[in-house]
């Protein structure tokens, strides 16, 4: 008989042998249905999202009456929803959640650091994927959140009240910012006002100085009437509130007209009308005074499907378990078989 390896002895030794063998492959199945009737039932709770509509961003774009759009760029429903997303995925707002509503207690874990991680972090994933097939209009914006947990009911209302917290965050902290750049804007065009009225004070008086001045000399020298010399001035604008006259002196007006602009300017009741933009300015801040955001008119996310409680466990897989203890099992028997039969042949 030769080196080689018999088949027909292996055949018979596996007959032989098959008590043995039956014995190994129910051992590992009952080992492995042990295992899977042992482990902790878990439920997974999926919720999927999607961007907000128009209409929840539109009041986030403040316009003033020239068309000018306060914030430098639009805040669209894509701008949110980046930052919602991004939100959603932090530890910061997981923390907060996990340790404001006392979810620590729900869990053995004393160390409640290690209970967010183990218990509330680690089990949160998250899905982007896009659902438009075209490549030139692909965006990824369908996102899928998903919680397990050991209770099913738990899980989705974890699940929903967490997405909603972050929710209403992410909008608050969108609707602060746009009242604060209103408020400062409003600020901004304030002070111009007050300079510009500031300043027109100050342009009044010195004019007054300069006319009084030139109505002295006007008297010295005995001008009473306007000088034809005045008839041919030109004046070149060159911008607002600035002007390149002609050298005449002023007190070739005429001591007449000088008293009269002078006891015009110090009679002035009403000096706003002589300010050049001032009425622009005020109408600006009015409709600024007028406008503010509201956090129930924004929204950064909305809500394709909430989660819900789901019916099916999500672990453990008992039937892969069982399926594996079978596998595992049948592959020993073998072994064994081998095994027995080298034994053997030496023997």
């Amino acid at each position: 008989m030769n080196d080689e390896i018999n088949i027909t002895s292996i055949i018979n030794k596996i007959i032989d042998n098959k008590k043995a063998m039956i014995f190994i492959v129910l051992g590992s199945m009952l080992i492995s249905v042990i295992i899977a009737l042992s482990q902790t039932e878990t439920f997974k709770a999926s919720a999927h999202l999607i961007p907000p509509e128009n209409k929840y961003t539109q009041s986030l774009n403040v316009f003033l009456d020239d068309g000018y759009r306060l914030s430098r760029e639009e805040i669209s429903p894509t701008i949110v929803y980046r930052t919602f997303v991004l939100n959603l995925q932090s530890r910061k707002y997981q923390r907060k959640y996990f340790f404001d509503n006392k979810l620590y207690d729900y869990f053995d874990e004393n160390n409640h650091d290690k209970s967010f991680e183990k218990n509330f972090h680690d089990q949160m994933s998250f899905k982007i994927e896009s659902k438009i097939v075209s490549r030139d209009y692909r965006e990824e914006q369908f996102l899928t959140v998903s919680f397990i947990h050991t209770d099913p009911q738990q899980a989705a209302t974890w699940l929903n009240d967490y997405i909603d917290m972050v929710n209403e965050i992410t909008s608050q902290d969108y609707v602060d910012g746009i009242n604060i750049l209103i408020s400062n804007t409003r600020n901004t065009i304030s002070s111009e006002i007050s300079g510009k009225k500031n300043l027109s004070e100050q342009v009044t008086e010195d004019r007054i100085v300069q006319l009084e001045e030139a109505l002295q000399i006007a008297l010295d020298l005995g001008i009473t009437d306007r000088s034809n010399n005045l008839s041919n001035q030109q004046n070149v604008i060159l911008g607002d509130d600035e002007s390149l006259q002609s050298k005449n002196p002023l007190y070739l007006y005429g001591s007449e007209a000088l008293s009269a602009e002078i006891n015009a300017l110090k009679k002035r009741t009403n000096k706003d009308s002589f300010i050049r933009g001032l009425r622009q300015l005020e109408q600006k801040a009015k409709s600024l005074d007028s406008i503010k955001v509201h956090v129930k008119d924004v929204n950064t996310a909305q809500l394709d499907q909430k989660a819900i409680a789901p019916q099916n466990r999500y672990a453990p897989k008992r039937k892969i378990i069982v399926l594996l203890g079978l596998i595992f099992g049948s592959f020993i028997a073998f072994l064994y078989i081998v095994f027995s039969f080298f034994i053997t042949r030496k023997i």
